[in-house]
């Protein structure tokens, strides 16, 4: 697993693609996210409100979506080692970092976070003694367990993520490990022993990766598919620009993309007709249509 992890790394590294792939990657895990939780998010919608168009009703599930898809994106732009806190100087500082009241309400005054987090802390210090795979999964079980943030469970796979990231197996993305779980049977009753756990999270891991690179397979046919039709255009054809649209987002409505393109919904809906049957429509209704390669 190893070894298909690192070579997934080293085909996107310089991949003009790769930017757009991961962006679509990561709504797919913050709506992964959510079904982890329990919640049901629609990935048309967080796409929708996270440009800006949506005029639907914000639920509570949709707008946690929407901060975890905020959170991923600023990891992907962080240190791992800052992120992670390891450049923090000893305990006692993190204990001052989290000192100070509050709201029993929405928390439990028992619950001991920072006692929580040292013990996490522990097994993140540790775990540079295992293999970067067993690394994540360790770090990701400990989170999860331990669950130093009473609302915070969700942050385990970014955990896990960015600790692969940190280990030098993924330096040019972070891998949406929500999103293989999404794809991997549970096992039977509940994962008692941590042997158990963490080898559900290699399985968790082993499926992401399987489906990152599917998906960037998929977004290589794509390209070669839509670039086929901006052949012999002017310099200032928009049409270029609505490819690269569709290859940095999993779908594209008709004001979405008048709005990131700064030009009339009369304009896209030509540019679409320019593009055929390649983009598929994905809603099949006749208003509020979407498209996606």
């Amino acid at each position: 697993m190893e070894d298909s992890l690192a070579r997934l790394d080293e085909r996107v590294r310089s991949w003009p693609l790769r930017d757009g792939w991961m962006g679509r990657l990561l709504y797919g895990e913050a709506c992964a996210c959510r079904y982890a939780a329990g919640e049901l998010v629609h990935r048309e919608e967080l796409v929708l409100l996270d440009g800006g168009v949506f005029q639907g009703a914000m639920s509570p599930d949709l707008s946690s979506a929407w901060h975890v898809l905020g959170v991923w994106r600023k990891a992907l732009k962080g240190n791992p080692k800052d992120l992670l806190g390891l450049a923090r100087p000893g305990e006692e500082a993190l204990r001052a970092d989290h000192a100070g009241d509050v709201p029993e309400f929405f928390y439990d005054p028992d619950w001991n976070e920072p006692d929580r987090l040292l013990a996490w802390r522990r097994t993140l210090s540790q775990s540079v003694s295992l293999p970067p795979v067993a690394a994540a999964a360790v770090v990701g079980d400990a989170w999860l367990e331990l669950v130093p943030d009473q609302h915070g469970a969700w942050r385990a796979p970014l955990l896990a993520a960015l600790v692969l990231r940190l280990r030098g197996k993924t330096r040019s993305m972070l891998l949406p490990i929500d999103t293989g779980r999404r794809h991997v049977r549970s096992l039977a009753g509940n994962v008692h022993t941590q042997e158990a756990r963490v080898g559900q999270w290699i399985d968790w891991i082993g499926s992401a990766v399987e489906r990152a690179d599917k998906d960037r397979s998929a977004l290589v046919l794509a390209e070669e598919q839509l670039r086929l039709k901006c052949r012999g255009l002017r310099d200032n054809a928009r049409l270029p620009d609505l490819v690269d649209l569709f290859l940095s987002r999993p779908l594209v409505t008709v004001p979405l993309a008048a709005k990131a393109l700064r030009c009339s919904t009369q304009a896209v809906e030509g540019m679409m007709a320019q593009l055929g049957s390649i983009p598929r429509e994905v809603t099949g209704r006749r208003r509020y249509r979407a498209w996606a390669v």
